[in-house]
C-alpha cells in the first residue's frame, strides 16, 4: 500500500514539541466529529501524555473538543495494575485524560481480572489481549465507522513503535488482518509482558497517524528512517519538511502506514544537525 508523503514536523527544542503536536490532532479530531460525529485516537505511553497536556488549548474553544465524543485506546499496555509505575493508563490518566472531561466509560483499559493471575504470578496477556480486541472492534464499529481515526505513536531509540519490537514476530510479513491487538510475552523492554496493536490495525483501519520522538537517542533512527527532507519552513522558530522514508522500512516505527495522513513530530535534536543529515538530504 502506498502512504501518503510524510510530514515532519520539528520543533526548537523538546519544551516546543507539544505546540507543533497538538494543532494537528486538534484538527484531525475536528474533521472526525465533522464527518461522524465521534473521535476514535490510540495513545502511546513514554513521553507523549506529558506532551499531550497541551492539547486542550490546541482547540479554538472549550466547545469544539466535544470532549464527550472521545473514545480513547491504548496503542499497547503493560500487563500490569493500573496503578503500577509500569502502566501507560496510569502515565496517561496522571498527565492528560484528568484534565479534559472524556467519560470513564469511552477510556478503554485492559481487563484487570487477567493480570497476573497465574501461579508464577504472570498475566494471561492472550486473553488481555482478545478481550481488549473484542472491546476496541465494537467501540470502531458503534462510533466511528469501523475505524481508528487518530493514533498518536512514539517510538524507542531502537526503533520500536507501540510494542513492535525489530525482530520480533509482529513485524513479520503477512500479518493476519484479524488481528488487531495481539500479546507480547517476550518483549526486549520490561516488562516482558504487553499487548500492543498490530500492523494490519495501523495500517489499515487507521486514518492518521502522528509518530512523535524528541531527543538526540532518537536521532540515528530518524536518519535510517529517512532517506530524504525537502521543502523546509520556518514558523516561530519551528520547522516543517516533507519526507521520503527509505524502503523497506528499517524499524518498525517506520511500517507504520496509515490510509491518509502520516506525520512525525521531533525536535531539532531528534532529526539532528542538517548539516549530519547530508546535503542529499535537503
Amino acid at each position: 500500500m502506498s502512504c501518503p508523503t510524510p510530514s515532519l514536523l520539528v520543533a526548537a527544542s523538546k519544551a516546543d514539541v507539544p505546540s507543533i503536536l497538538c494543532p494537528p490532532i486538534a484538527l484531525m479530531a475536528e474533521a472526525a466529529l465533522k464527518d461522524h460525529g465521534a473521535v476514535s485516537i490510540a495513545l502511546s505511553g513514554g513521553s507523549l501524555p506529558s506532551f499531550l497536556a497541551s492539547l486542550p488549548q490546541a482547540f479554538s474553544d472549550h466547545e469544539t473538543a466535544c470532549w464527550d465524543k472521545w473514545h480513547v485506546f491504548l496503542a499497547d499496555e503493560r500487563c500490569v495494575s493500573e496503578d503500577h509505575e509500569d502502566s501507560n493508563t496510569k502515565a496517561l490518566k496522571e498527565k492528560f485524560l484528568s484534565q479534559v472531561p472524556i467519560p470513564a466509560s469511552q477510556i478503554y483499559k485492559i481487563n484487570q481480572s487477567y493480570v497476573s493471575t497465574k501461579a508464577d504470578g504472570s498475566s494471561d496477556s492472550a486473553a488481555i489481549a482478545k478481550d481488549y480486541q473484542d472491546i476496541l472492534v465494537s467501540a470502531l464499529k458503534t462510533y466511528t465507522n469501523g475505524r481508528l481515526d487518530i493514533a498518536i505513536l512514539g517510538f524507542g531509540p531502537d526503533g520500536h513503535t507501540c510494542s513492535l519490537f525489530p525482530d520480533h514476530a509482529l513485524i513479520q510479513p503477512n500479518q493476519p488482518s484479524d488481528i488487531w491487538v495481539a500479546p507480547v510475552d517476550d518483549s526486549p523492554k520490561p516488562p516482558p509482558q504487553r499487548i500492543t496493536l498490530t500492523l494490519p490495525v495501523l495500517t489499515q483501519k487507521t486514518d492518521h497517524i502522528i509518530v512523535c520522538g524528541a531527543g538526540g537517542s532518537k536521532q540515528p533512527i530518524v536518519s535510517k528512517v529517512f532517506t530524504s527532507i525537502s521543502n523546509k519552513v520556518e514558523k516561530d522558530g519551528n520547522f516543517q519538511y516533507e519526507g521520503t522514508m527509505a524502503q523497506p522500512p528499517p524499524f518498525p516505527c517506520a511500517m507504520v502506514m496509515p490510509q491518509t495522513s502520516l506525520t512525525w513530530v521531533l525536535d531539532k535534536d531528534a532529526l539532528g544537525e542538517e548539516s549530519l543529515i547530508g546535503e542529499d538530504k535537503l
